[in-house]
């Protein structure tokens, strides 16, 4: 019998979350439902919809800096009962002078992450732990992997790291033998994420590295993190060119 996957996808209308979305819908969508959670571009996932028509897939929308979006959302996910969740959402990315600290960004950045994670998780993990099952993947960075970030961009750090302890409290609770929280923590992926980068950034990241991610580099990792046979709990995995 084929396995009933119903996916919860928190920024979803991103560039790995549609590209994700794509990579699992063409693996079949046989008992497969997603819900896609975005905050404005529902049309992002017109063409993939469009290429699989029998892809069950439901939008959920939400503006996660805003509280009471993240409260309703929660009460959303209370009906879903998914057994994969998967978090990818962060606020928007630009390099920033610790004396120029925007404290609005700042918060943001937790509101966003770590909150939402958190609010999102104390409804999801109990129905995980309920029905025996769950697989969770966070998005994260390298940066939370090495002994010091790169200078200017303490707001986005800050956030990450939250998000880290975010993870590894969850996986503490309520990971075990049925249920498995990681986090992956990829290099500077090619995405609209980065737009607002100077180019010249971005190429000493491609010299460096010898290229930029792409969103698929992260579908290895995410499938084994997510799927039955995923042994692995509270883990940050470091994802490179």
């Amino acid at each position: 019998m084929m396995e009933k996957q119903t996916w919860l996808i928190i920024g979803a209308s991103s560039d790995v979350g549609v590209s994700y979305i794509r990579h699992l819908a063409d693996k079949g969508t046989d008992g497969l439902t997603i819900y896609a959670h975005c905050n404005s571009r529902v049309s992002r996932f017109d063409e993939i919809k469009k290429d699989h028509p029998g892809l069950d897939i439901k939008t959920l929308k939400a503006d996660l800096k805003l509280k009471s979006d993240r409260e309703r959302l929660m009460d959303e996910v209370s009906d879903i009962e998914p057994n994969r969740f998967v978090f990818l959402p962060a606020a928007g990315f630009e390099y920033m002078r610790l004396k120029d600290l925007d404290t609005v960004r700042l918060e943001d950045g937790f509101s966003v992450q770590a909150e939402s994670f958190l609010m999102l998780s104390s409804k999801v993990l109990p129905a995980m732990k309920k029905t025996g099952f769950g697989r969770v993947a966070v998005m994260l960075t390298e940066y939370t992997t090495d002994d010091l970030p790169p200078k200017f961009m303490a707001d986005y750090i800050t956030a990450k790291y939250a998000l880290l302890g975010a993870m590894k409290a969850c996986a503490a609770e309520y990971g075990g033998d049925k249920v498995k929280i990681n986090g992956i923590s990829p290099s500077m992926m090619d995405t609209s994420f980065i737009n607002a980068l100077d180019e010249k950034i971005k190429e000493l990241n491609r010299m460096k590295a010898g290229r930029l991610l792409e969103p698929s580099d992260l579908f290895p990792v995410l499938d084994e993190l997510l799927s039955a046979e995923c042994d692995k709990n509270g883990c940050n995995i470091r994802i490179t060119a």
